[in-house]
């Protein structure tokens, strides 16, 4: 199994794939204080083979401060045993919020949906792309 997770101060969302690591699922929004524990309690529930960090960079490639945290994040991870790598997240929020017809201003206002269907796109991307390099030519 795969885990992805769209990392942020306020929430975490969280999405896993199936065992034959083919679809993307969501899988829960974190809350509260202390998000960095929560995160590592969930991620020992789930016992994934990957963690998948959504890696925010600006539009032009660079990374900022929230990219520093993330990589971070991806370092403590790693230290407590998780195997992690990093996807390129740009956009992905907005995707989700265009998917809702409603309207952008409802989407922004159940933010805690918005950050799991980001982990969701942000794991299905990157089991998309896997499947791609894996293929015969």
């Amino acid at each position: 199994m795969i885990v992805a997770v769209d990392f942020g101060l306020k929430r975490i969302g969280m999405a896993r794939s199936d065992d034959g690591e083919t679809w993307a699922f969501p899988h829960k929004t974190l809350e509260g204080n202390d998000l960095e524990t929560k995160l590592i309690i969930e991620l020992k529930k789930l016992g994934p083979r990957v963690v998948v960090l959504g890696l925010p960079r600006n539009m032009d490639g660079t990374e900022g401060e929230m990219a520093v945290a993330v990589r971070a994040l991806g370092q403590r991870l790693e230290d407590v045993g998780f195997t992690v790598d990093f996807w390129d997240e740009r956009l992905t929020s907005r995707l989700v919020s265009r998917q809702d017809p409603r309207s952008l201003k409802k989407a922004i206002k159940d933010k805690g949906k918005v950050d799991l269907m980001s982990a969701v796109l942000i794991l299905q991307e990157y089991i998309n792309a896997r499947r791609r390099t894996n293929e015969p030519q």
